[in-house]
This record gives C-alpha cells, sequence and structure tokens, in this order.
C-alpha cells in the first residue's frame, strides 16, 4: 500500500542547489577568466608606454657638433646666436674708377664678412666667419677656417683658414709659434714695458733669429700652419685665439715667428713689399730684407709720421737719417694703394725691401715675425714682387703685387679694406721645402 500523498507519476521537484544561476547562463566563468587576462596586458602595455616616454622632449638644435679636434658643443652662447652669425651681409666689390688693370679681383665670398671680427670667435658656424668651436661646426677644435678655435675646419671658418693659420700640421705650411713677452714661462707677470719690448725684438734680430732670445717667455701651446700673411684690420686679440690661449695672453706684446724653407716658382731676381700694424719683418736666407711695420725691429723703435717721411727722404733730418741707415738704405721707397689708408697715412704706403735673388731648385730659409706692440687693432700684408715683370697698376701708379704664399688659396677680399692693399689673384706659388729650419740658422 502506498501513502496516500504520493504520486509516483509526477516528477521530483528540483532543489534550489541544482538550479544555474542567471551569471552562469550568461557564459560567466569564460568572460571572467578572459577580462582578467586583458586587463593584465593592459596593465604591462601601459607601464612599458611610461618606460619609452622621456620626461623631457630636448630642444631641437640645427647645429652640427664640432668637428675640428675639439670638445663637442660649446654652450655658451644661444643657438639665435649662432644662427644670427650665419648671415653674411652683402660685400660690396671694390673697383677704382677709371683704372686700367690686366687682372681683376676676386668675388668676395662668406668668408669676407670681417667687418664684425668680434663675431670671428662668437659660435662655431658651418661654412661661416665664426665661433670659439671649430670643424665647420660647433666645438672647441680649430681647423681651416676663421675663428677663435681650429681642428679642420677652424671653428666656423670658410673652409680655408684663419688669417694667422691653421692647425693641420700636415698643411704645406710654415710652422707658426706665439709668444707673450708679458709672462714669463711659468706665467708670471714680468712687467715689461713697451721700451724693453722693443729691445726684445731688437736683440733678436741682431743676434741670428735665434729662439734661445725668447726661451723666458711664455709660448703658446698649440702652433700654426700659415701659407701667407694677408690679414686684415683686426682686434690684436684674434691672434691668441687663433693659438687657443685668449685666457692666457692678453692682447698686446705678443710675438708670432713664422719659419719654413722654400724655393721659387723660377729664377730670378725679387723682394718683398709689407706693410704692418704694428710690426712685420722678414729674413731671407739669413738676410734680413724687410722692415716694413710701424715699429722697426732693426732699429727697436717706432718709425711712423714723420719719421715715415724722413726714411721715405720726403724730410731731412741728418741726425734721424743717420740713425735710420743702421737698419736701412736711405731713402726707401713705399707704394702707395688707395685702399689702405691706414698705411699710407702713417707710413706712406707698403715699403720696399731689399733686392735678392733666387734660383729654382735651390732651398732658402725663410722666417717672418709679426707683432702686435701697445694693442688694439692689428693688421698685415706681405706681397712678393719679381724684378722686371709686368703688372697692373693702381690709380696711384703702383703695382698691384701678388701675395707671397704657398698654395692656390686666396683670402677674401675684406669688407674693411682701410689697410688692405689689393693684390693680383694669379701671382706665382713659392714651394715649401720644409715646413720648419734650424732654429737660429
Amino acid at each position: 500500500m502506498q501513502p496516500a500523498n504520493h504520486s509516483p507519476d509526477l516528477p521530483a521537484t528540483p532543489t534550489r542547489e541544482n538550479k544555474p544561476s542567471f551569471w552562469k547562463k550568461l557564459g560567466g566563468g569564460s568572460l571572467s577568466i578572459s577580462l582578467i587576462v586583458h586587463a593584465i596586458l593592459l596593465s604591462i602595455g601601459l607601464v612599458w608606454i611610461f618606460q619609452v616616454i622621456p620626461d623631457k622632449v630636448p630642444d631641437p638644435d640645427f647645429m652640427p657638433k664640432g668637428g675640428g679636434g675639439g670638445s663637442p658643443g660649446v654652450k655658451e652662447i644661444s643657438n639665435k646666436k649662432q644662427r644670427a652669425t650665419m648671415s653674411t651681409p652683402n660685400t660690396p666689390r671694390m673697383a677704382a674708377k677709371g683704372a686700367s688693370s690686366s687682372f681683376t679681383l676676386p668675388e668676395p665670398d662668406a668668408a669676407s664678412a670681417m667687418s664684425s671680427v668680434g663675431s670671428l670667435s662668437s659660435g662655431g658656424l658651418s661654412g661661416g666667419l665664426g665661433g670659439s668651436g671649430s670643424g665647420g661646426g660647433r666645438g672647441d677644435g680649430q681647423g681651416k677656417g676663421f675663428g677663435s678655435g681650429m681642428g679642420p675646419g677652424l671653428g666656423g671658418g670658410a673652409g680655408k683658414m684663419s688669417p694667422f693659420g691653421m692647425i693641420d700640421p700636415n698643411a704645406n705650411a710654415f710652422t707658426g709659434v706665439l709668444y707673450d713677452t708679458k709672462q714669463t714661462t711659468k706665467r708670471e707677470s714680468n712687467q715689461l714695458t713697451e721700451p724693453e719690448f722693443l729691445k726684445v725684438i731688437n736683440d733678436f734680430v741682431k743676434r741670428g733669429w735665434n729662439e734661445r732670445e725668447f726661451a723666458k717667455f711664455y709660448q703658446a701651446p698649440q702652433k700654426l700652419y700659415q701659407t701667407r700673411i694677408y690679414i686684415p684690420n683686426m682686434s690684436a686679440g684674434e691672434a691668441p685665439k687663433a693659438f687657443r690661449c685668449e685666457n692666457e695672453v692678453q692682447p698686446s706684446r705678443w710675438i708670432v715667428l713664422y719659419r719654413g724653407v722654400v724655393t721659387p716658382p723660377k729664377s730670378g731676381r725679387y723682394r718683398f713689399v709689407g706693410a704692418a700694424d704694428d710690426l712685420i719683418t722678414v729674413r731671407f736666407d739669413g738676410k734680413s730684407v724687410l722692415d716694413a711695420g710701424y715699429y722697426s725691429a732693426n732699429l727697436g723703435r717706432p718709425v711712423w709720421g714723420e719719421t715715415a717721411k724722413v726714411l721715405a727722404g720726403k724730410v731731412e733730418n741728418k741726425e734721424l737719417e743717420k740713425e735710420l741707415r743702421r737698419a736701412f738704405k736711405l731713402p726707401v721707397a713705399f707704394y702707395e694703394y688707395p685702399t689702405a689708408t691706414g698705411y699710407t697715412s702713417m707710413m706712406g704706403g707698403c715699403m720696399l725691401g731689399t733686392e735678392f735673388e733666387a734660383r729654382q731648385g735651390s732651398s732658402y730659409p725663410l722666417e717672418i715675425l709679426i707683432s702686435e706692440i701697445p694693442g688694439g687693432v692689428f693688421g698685415a700684408s706681405l706681397f712678393i714682387e719679381e724684378i722686371g715683370a709686368t703688372y697692373g697698376k693702381a690709380p696711384t701708379g703702383a703695382p698691384i703685387l701678388p701675395l707671397f704664399r704657398l698654395d692656390g688659396d686666396l683670402p677674401p677680399v675684406p669688407v674693411d679694406t682701410a689697410a688692405s692693399p689689393p693684390f693680383d689673384p694669379s701671382g706665382p706659388v713659392w714651394k715649401l721645402v720644409s715646413g720648419q729650419i734650424k732654429p737660429g740658422i
């Protein structure tokens, strides 16, 4: 007998525990796993992104780093100033009205913007005047361009060379050394006066150009290599900058000595012609052949103004003539150029040196000394004249001579020509036999 309340035909009522939840009906288990995995991947991605993004985006710098052998990049001058230095003013080409000549001056290039000489040391700019850096970019090194720095491509050079030389020791050039007579080798001030300085120069040339005379003075560690002397008027501080010693050498009473052994392009008789503010003197084959600055190295005294007129035979002064004959054969001839007004007013023009003979294939030691004495402005030019050769003429009738040079490169025509005589760009090139000579020869 079965209980009255039991019906075997009805299905058993399911319990609460066996009934599936709404979450499970939606596939909640798989979805949870998927969300967890995606959350982990998203977290990893965010961490990676924040690690890659830098804290600060650097300022753009369009200037190349210095390639002139110096330390890369000098930050002391802003990019704005550097880019301003890049802009080159229109450079006028000078011509003498009514003058006839068989040559033309070379077109000025970008490096001819020398009216603002201070920019020569203000920032290393590739392809233009400029910088404390070198190598065609910013940097500390120095090279063949203009500027205070030099490496191959001196500071912001124009790709040529500094007016005082280049840094490349393999260059086909004279070796140049700078001495500062105001301080000892230990960089102690010696209180040297101007008359004492002039005696140092005079003793040097009288005693055979022996560098031992300068042994007690500070010598710049950096040497330069020079192929010509054509330095328009510029700050006297540009010489210490070129030799990379502007922090050690003040721009006065410095001496630069260039030495080398040369041979002429052809046999003949020659003479040097030149001028300098303040001093240039040349010795060829052991003989003094030019002493053409505002100061005479061979006399150890100034020779501008009235003294220069006595030199040229324009003023008579028997006593002064007697002194001048110790170093000069009177009267001394000068070439006057309209553009070189500074040399004309102070000296009467560019001085003609003593004639000498040179034979092609023979070697001759050549030494050139330049110097700034009181400070301020410095400039110098050195030409070579072959006796009997024909040259173009300046309006004054003076021959326009070639620069004395050891390579085919020509300097730019400067904007400021107040102390820059014109030059014949087609002149011959002398050959360097050796960049150095034995001191004291």
